[in-house]
């Protein structure tokens, strides 16, 4: 997590947003404390989350074809 192309600040959102992807309690206080810690706002915090749950909600939408698929498939 250290400086690269990315600063340690992004690094921490992405952090940040993939911990509430994945449901991880523990990285979601260890990542909200880092990212305070940094000196984010409350504002960028959420951002980084809320672009996490469109990907999500994208994610299952467009899977959600496949199952039509399956449905149109079998029906008679």
């Amino acid at each position: 997590m250290a400086e690269g192309k990315l600063s340690v600040r992004t690094k921490a959102l992405i952090a940040l947003a993939v911990a509430h992807a994945e449901k991880c309690p523990y990285c979601i206080d260890a990542y909200t404390t880092k990212c305070l810690d940094l000196g984010l706002s409350k504002e960028e915090m959420m951002e980084a989350v809320h672009v996490a749950s469109a990907m999500q909600a994208g994610i299952t939408l467009v899977t959600s074809v496949q199952m039509k698929n399956i449905i149109d498939d079998l029906e008679f």
